[in-house]
Formats: structure tokens, sequence, C-alpha cells
């Protein structure tokens, strides 16, 4: 609130719609000390620390120190967003390190720091994780040829490609060598850059609740986030709704 200045200028922003709020407001969540569910798969985010979380989002978005469009913003949008040099802070994954010290395509290039997100009301930082992975079906008929192909894909020198380009490595032997070239190279942002996010994912980073059925648990929790933040009910109704909804994607998945 402190930086913004709309319409020119804000503090900071959110995506605000699809799986991407729910997420957003899920590792918050757990920052504050709560839990989307309890070790029964009973929801809980209904709680103290989930309407304090949503105030969070409220109170940002009607000190307008948001844009007003963050409801329908995903991923993105916010890289745009701060690319564009009209926003203060910015919570991202390294994925947008590259682009945003690029100044062909970024404002804020040369003009940037980093941190890890900062620790919440329950003492933990925000830092929901994951990655994406190749899989070979059942019906392939080649698994071979697939096999083979997925090993070219993650070995170290496409990896290496990949880590130059900001993204973040899964070989951990590419970790030591991007940091390597990139401070041979006197790249003291990209060394910045992995050095912070190599901290957050050994003490910070956590996944989304491994169950099959998280889409459909997502997909009841983010249009009524979205009501709250507007004000169109209150934060404890929205989150009492989402929650009872949840409940019943948990008993139909067979989990309760």
């Amino acid at each position: 609130m402190f930086f913004a200045d709309a319409p020119t200028f804000y503090g900071t922003q959110y995506v605000g719609k699809d799986e991407a709020i729910t997420g957003r407001f899920y590792e918050m969540l757990v920052a504050n000390g709560g839990a989307l569910f309890d070790d029964a798969w009973n929801p809980t985010f209904n709680s103290e620390a989930g309407v304090m979380t949503v105030q969070w989002f409220k109170d940002l978005y009607d000190a307008k120190a948001v844009p007003a469009g963050v409801l329908n913003y995903l991923w993105d949008d916010t890289g745009l967003g701060f690319a564009s040099g009209t926003v203060a802070l910015n919570l991202d994954w390294a994925g947008w390190a590259s682009f945003f010290n690029d100044p062909e395509n970024s404002k804020v290039a040369g003009d940037i720091g980093l941190v890890r997100a900062p620790k919440g009301a329950g003492g933990k930082r925000s830092g929901w994780s994951g990655s994406h992975t190749f899989s070979i079906t059942e019906t392939c008929d080649n698994v071979d040829a697939a096999a083979s192909f997925i090993t070219f894909l993650t070995d170290h020198d496409r990896q290496m490609i990949e880590a130059s380009a900001g993204l973040l490595p899964t070989r951990s032997q590419v970790w030591v060598d991007a940091k390597a070239k990139f401070a041979t190279d006197g790249n003291d942002f990209l060394v910045e850059v992995f050095e912070t996010y190599a901290k957050s994912m050994a003490e910070d980073a956590f996944t989304p609740p491994l169950i099959e059925p998280w889409i459909e648990v997502s997909n009841e929790i983010w249009p009524r986030l979205q009501g709250a933040i507007l004000g169109e009910q209150g934060i404890q109704e929205a989150l009492d709704e989402a929650a009872e909804a949840a409940r019943e994607v948990m008993e139909d998945a067979g989990y309760l």
C-alpha cells in the first residue's frame, strides 16, 4: 500500500482466478499457520488463518494497491505487469528471471532485487511448488524410443540450456555448473537467482495436496475467493461455502 499510486503504479499484484488464485491462497494460508485439509482430508481452510489470508487479498484490492484487473490475472499477466515497471513487489517463480532482466523485454532490467518470500503469521514462508514431468503411456508402441527421447530432453546439456534462461534444473550438478557459468560470465543477477531459489526450494517449498480431485476442489474455492475479495459475500461465509463444497468433492472421490 505504501508504494501504490493508482492508476499508474501499484504496490504488488496477484493472480486472481482459476487454480492460480487457489494456489496463492493455499501457500499464504500455510504461511499464516493454516491448512487446506486436516490429516483425515477434512477441509479446514475456513479457519481463522483462512479468513486472515483472504482479508489480505481484499485489503490490497480495496486500497487499490493492486491493479483493478487482478481477478482476471494469470501467470503471464503478472509477469508482464512486473516487467512493465508499474509494480513494486512481485511474488513469482524463477522462470521469469531472465525475462525481467532483459532490457529488450523489461523496463526493470538492471534494477531488480530478489529475496525469499516473507514469513506469514504462522512463522512459515509461502512457496507452493512443483515440477512439470514427462511420462510414457502404457499404450506406447516404442517404449525404448520414448525413454531415449525423455533422457535426451532431461540430460545435462539440455538442462544447462534451460538453466541459462533462468529456469530451475532438476539435476543437482546442473545447479553447480550453471551457477559457475553465470559467475564466469559476470551475470551476478542469475547467480543471485540460483542462490536464492536453492535455499527457498530446500527450506520453503511444498506441493499442492497430492489428491486426484485437486482441480475439482480448486474449482469450488476460487470463485468464492473472488466473491469475498469483491465484497459480494462475507469472507467467513465464502470460505464456509467453499469448505462444504470441497467436502462433497472429497466424499465423492472416496477420501472421506
